[in-house]
C-alpha cells in the first residue's frame, strides 16, 4: 500500500480508493494505517507532497504555482501557507536562498551554512563541498525485492552494520531458490534527512532479482524503470550519503535538454566477500533525468 501511495503521489487518492486497493472498509483501512504509519491517511498524503515539493523546488525550474497545483493544492496561497506551517520558510524564499547558493557555490567549497539556512530549520543545507566527477549514465531496468527500514540511528550507533540491512533479503531469496548476486545491492532513498524527520526516513534495502515475483510483507517487491541518471561516486561512510546527493541537487544544473526528476534517488553498492564477511567496495549514488519541458 505504501508502494502504491509513493507511486500515485500526483493523483487525487481519496480515501475510499485507498481503502479498495488494501482491501479493507474505509473506517478500518483508516485505523490500520494510523497504527502502521502513525499518521492519518490524508496527514501522510499531505506530508509527502510538501516534502516532494522541496525537491521539485530544487529541481525543477516550474513556477511555485505549477508545482503547488502537482502537490494537490488549488492555490499558490494555499501551498505557501501549508509550506511555511511545514518548513518554517515560504517556497519563494526558499528558491531564493537555493539561487543565491548557486551563485556562490564555485566560490566556496568547504562547508558553509547559506543565509536562510540554520540549525533549527528543517531545510538546513550544511555540508562539505568535493569536486567529485559527476557523470551522466543510463541505467538499466531492475526487477527488485526490497524491505523498507526507517532511519539512521540505529546504524550509526554500531548496532548493526550498513549491508546487514539486506540479511532478511538474502535469507528470502535462500529459502525461495531465488538466484542472486551479493556483490551489486539497490538501495533507494526516499526522504531528504535535512527535510524529513529521523523516524520517518525511508529506506529499500533492494536486492536485483531476473523476474517479478509475489512476495508478502516484510518483504516487497517493485519495478525500477530504466532511464538517464545523473550519477557520483560516493566517499566516505553512508551516514553521509545525504551529502553526496545535495550535491547533485543543488549543484547540478539543467542542460539545454534536461533536468533532474523529483523521483527517489538510489544507490549502487558493489559488494566482495572478504574472510566470509560482505563488505562495500564502492557506492555511486543516482539522480534520475526527466526531458527539459519547453515554453513556446
Amino acid at each position: 500500500m505504501l508502494v502504491h501511495i509513493e507511486d500515485h503521489l500526483d493523483e487525487p487518492l481519496p480515501l475510499a480508493e485507498l481503502a479498495a486497493v488494501a482491501g479493507f472498509a474505509p473506517h478500518h483501512f483508516h485505523r490500520v494505517f494510523q497504527h502502521v504509519t502513525g499518521e492519518a491517511p490524508k496527514a501522510y498524503l499531505r506530508r509527502l507532497r510538501l516534502e516532494r515539493a522541496v525537491l521539485r523546488l530544487k529541481v525543477s525550474p516550474d513556477n511555485v504555482l505549477q508545482i503547488a497545483l502537482e502537490a494537490g493544492f488549488k492555490t499558490h496561497e494555499t501551498f505557501t501557507r501549508a509550506f511555511t506551517r511545514q518548513f518554517g520558510i515560504t517556497p519563494s524564499e526558499f528558491r531564493g536562498v537555493l539561487r543565491a547558493y548557486r551563485e556562490s557555490v564555485s566560490d566556496a567549497m568547504a562547508s558553509r551554512t547559506f543565509e536562510g539556512f540554520t540549525e533549527e530549520t528543517p531545510l538546513t543545507l550544511r555540508f562539505d563541498m568535493r569536486r567529485e566527477p559527476v557523470t551522466v549514465e543510463k541505467t538499466p531496468p531492475r526487477h527488485l525485492v526490497f524491505v523498507r527500514h526507517y532511519g539512521y540511528e540505529y546504524l550509526l550507533a554500531g548496532k548493526r552494520t550498513f549491508l546487514s540491512l539486506w540479511d532478511e533479503l538474502f535469507d528470502y531469496a535462500d529459502a525461495h531458490d531465488v538466484a542472486y548476486s551479493p556483490e551489486l545491492l539497490v538501495g533507494i532513498t526516499h526522504d531528504d534527512p535535512y527535510v524529513t524527520d529521523e523516524r520517518r526516513i525511508r529506506f529499500d534495502a533492494c536486492l536485483p532479482v531476473s523476474r517479478p515475483m509475489n512476495v508478502s510483507h516484510p518483504i516487497g517487491y517493485r519495478y525500477q524503470e530504466p532511464g538517464l541518471c545523473v550519477a557520483r561516486r560516493h566517499l566516505g561512510g553512508m551516514e553521509e550519503i545525504a551529502k553526496t546527493f545535495a550535491y547533485i541537487g543543488v549543484e547540478w544544473l539543467p542542460s539545454d535538454d534536461y533536468c533532474l526528476r523529483a523521483a527517489a534517488p538510489f544507490e549502487i553498492y558493489r559488494c566482495t566477500q572478504v574472510d566470509g564477511r560482505l563488505e562495500r567496495i564502492s557506492t555511486d549514488a543516482y539522480v534520475p533525468l526527466e526531458p527539459l519541458k519547453r515554453t513556446h
